[in-house]
C-alpha cells in the first residue's frame, strides 16, 4: 500500500512540501484541488525542528489527511506507515 499525506498549498506548510522534495524518497506531486501529495512506498517521516516548523502547524500537519497508519506523533517527529 502506498503511504500519502495531503498538505494544503499554503505558504506555512510549504516546509512539509520542501522537507520531502529535500528526502529524495519521496514522491511529491504538484497541488490539485489546494493540496500537495506526498508518498511512499513505505514509510514517511519528518522531524519538526529540521523543517523549522513552530508548535502549532506541527500539531496540524495532518488536517489535508493522509492515507496509511499514524506509527508516531509526537512532540518533534512524525511517522506515517503501512497498516499493519
Amino acid at each position: 500500500m502506498t503511504v500519502m499525506i495531503f498538505v494544503p498549498d499554503i505558504p506555512e506548510f510549504a516546509p512539509l512540501v520542501y522537507g520531502a522534495q529535500r528526502a529524495g524518497d519521496y514522491r511529491v506531486h504538484a497541488p490539485l484541488k489546494g493540496y500537495w501529495r506526498i508518498e511512499a512506498n513505505q514509510e514517511i517521516s519528518f522531524n519538526r525542528k529540521e523543517l523549522g516548523l513552530g508548535p502549532a502547524l506541527w500539531n496540524s500537519a495532518l488536517t489535508g489527511g493522509f492515507n496509511g497508519q499514524i506509527i508516531e506523533y509526537g512532540r518533534d517527529i512524525l511517522r506515517i506507515g503501512n497498516p499493519t
